[in-house]
């Protein structure tokens, strides 16, 4: 079971990863790219890391859609009355609050389940980024929010990667999480 101590944001190879595999959506417009793609193209992490943290093996999507039975695990109070859960799959992230689940970002995603806005509440409780950009692919962000949004997401990005990349990365983001 991880804690927030077992995610500092100085391990780049589980941000990379966790960042490449929860934004099913994102996609940098003016190059068409996925923002796996992107990270890729920028050569960041380590791929194997993220492949051995989520217990891949070849053939685990055709033998259980990326699902396995014991899944590296994090757990957190968000508040008093609600923990968050993440179990990562190699297939698939899903989110669970008090044991219900909530979202997933793997094949057949479900996120954009509660507004960005809602999502400063967790780090006034918290005072953590950590818990901003775990919650963060289960945000939705309306229009009028996207400057606001892409700002706040490329700060708490510069704490892992170089500035340079941050709001390339927060502007894809972004665009996956946009209101429809």
């Amino acid at each position: 079971m991880l804690t927030l101590n077992d995610i500092a944001f100085s391990n780049k190879d589980f941000w990379t990863g966790f960042i490449a595999t929860s934004f099913p959506t994102a996609i940098d417009e003016e190059t068409d790219m996925s923002l796996p793609e992107i990270m890729e193209e920028s050569n960041l992490g380590n791929a194997m890391w993220w492949k051995h943290f989520t217990k891949y093996y070849d053939g685990v999507i055709e033998e259980s859609d990326g699902y396995i039975d014991d899944p590296e695990t994090f757990t957190c109070n968000l508040t008093l009355a609600q923990r968050l859960k993440i179990e990562f799959h190699p297939g698939d992230t899903v989110y669970f609050i008090n044991d219900k689940q909530i979202g997933c970002t793997g094949g057949g995603y479900c996120i954009q389940i509660f507004p960005f806005s809602n999502l400063s509440k967790y780090l006034d409780i918290e005072k953590d980024n950590r818990i901003f950009l775990l919650l963060l692919p289960l945000t939705v962000i309306d229009a009028q929010e996207t400057e606001r949004a892409s700002k706040m997401i490329s700060n708490v990005l510069k704490e892992i990667f170089e500035e340079n990349l941050c709001n390339r990365f927060a502007q894809s983001i972004v665009s996956g999480l946009i209101a429809e």
